[in-house]
């Protein structure tokens, strides 16, 4: 099944119950080091702290205006072996290329190396948190027009334009409950 952009439009402006993502939460072996350089790095506010009877286990901090929130947890106390590195589980959105270029003139600033690229969601600008997890900053970003998927094999990745996963049981939009097309 292919969704174009102009269908997930329309079924956005026709639904509007989610407005975006509200939180991320990360796993890091440093709490106090990876809460400063994420404040550092995005200029946010430390806003939450979460503790057990050890200490302090693990906190959050914001950007009220963009309304997200990144929490951060020690891995020493989540449920698994949590482990992130290597992978960008927090893509943001800058306003533009120059207001993704003053977040990394903050970084270098403040000794954070980055990376740069671009692929098929826009031009990125991406940094390693003290835990090798990759965060990057999108911007000019077109957003996804139709299903990509991406083969990764030593070092290079292809792509294709069929699903190969089959989701179980897919209930077809028009016939969830609860969602109106």
């Amino acid at each position: 099944m292919t969704t174009s952009a102009a269908s997930l439009t329309q079924t956005a402006a026709a639904n509007q119950e989610l407005l975006g993502i509200v939180q991320v939460t990360i796993p890091v072996t440093d709490l106090a080091r990876s809460a400063a350089w994420y404040r550092d790095l995005l200029d946010l506010t430390y806003v939450r702290e979460f503790t057990n009877d050890d200490g302090v286990t693990g906190c959050a901090l914001a950007d009220w205006q963009a309304r997200f929130l990144i929490a951060l947890r020690l891995r020493s106390d989540t449920a698994g072996a949590a482990d992130l590195q290597g992978e960008h589980p927090l893509v943001l959105e800058a306003a533009d290329a120059k207001s993704a270029n003053r977040i990394r003139d903050r970084a270098t600033a403040r000794g954070i190396s980055s990376t740069s690229g671009t692929h098929a969601d826009g031009s990125w600008i991406e940094f390693v948190d003290p835990d090798g997890i990759a965060i990057r900053i999108v911007h000019s970003a077109g957003g996804p027009q139709t299903f990509l998927g991406v083969h990764f094999a030593e070092n290079s990745a292809t792509f294709y334009d069929a699903p190969q996963l089959q989701l179980s049981h897919e209930t077809p939009p028009e016939t969830r409950p609860g969602l109106r097309c």
